[in-house]
């Protein structure tokens, strides 16, 4: 017959009423955990926003102010990529894909923006420079945001997958502001 008993469990079962303990203690008596939620949520209303478009010329990028109206606790992010799928309304810039392409989701972690490209972006066939302009578009309109949110850099997904490339450009590192 085992022992039930021994050094072995008694010892596990110690550090289980530690763990069990801690627990407790860091989420209060009620076994409850806070969550870190955003304080402000924004309030809507006008805002200006800058959108980085191809060159019509495919020499770089164009920036076009835009201001947007924004409804109460909209994601400004997501309404920046919203209007930078929607093309521009300024001479000299070129849309970064074509009309009825879906917007990317993007998610804000800490300072990172994570950008989902949906499966249609992997369909575009795109030679480098357009592969370029369209990721470097994205990056850079969305880290024109340097408060509220803020972002320090771009990671990209497709379909929810880390990639190597949409064909051409690296993906694996995140995109960053230059520095100043």
């Amino acid at each position: 017959m085992k022992k039930i008993f021994t050094f072995t469990n008694f010892l596990g079962l110690l550090v289980l009423l530690a763990a069990a303990a801690g627990l407790y203690f860091t989420q209060g008596a009620t076994g409850t955990q806070q969550l870190n939620l955003p304080g402000d949520l924004d309030p809507g209303g006008p805002r200006q926003i800058r959108l980085h478009f191809a060159k019509d010329d495919g020499q770089g990028l164009a920036v076009e102010p835009r201001t947007v109206q924004l409804l109460q606790g909209e994601d400004a992010l997501t309404r920046a990529l919203v209007e930078l799928m929607r093309g521009p309304q300024q001479q000299g810039a070129a849309a970064l894909v074509p009309a009825g392409t879906p917007a990317p989701t993007v998610f804000l972690r800490e300072d990172t923006a994570i950008v989902d490209l949906p499966a249609a972006y992997a369909r575009l066939n795109y030679g480098s420079a357009a592969e370029t302009a369209l990721i470097y578009g994205i990056a850079q309109t969305l880290l024109e945001f340097r408060q509220n949110p803020r972002v320090e850099q771009v990671r990209f997904l497709l379909q929810g997958r880390e990639v190597e490339s949409l064909g051409h450009l690296s993906l694996i590192d995140p995109f960053r502001r230059a520095r100043q």
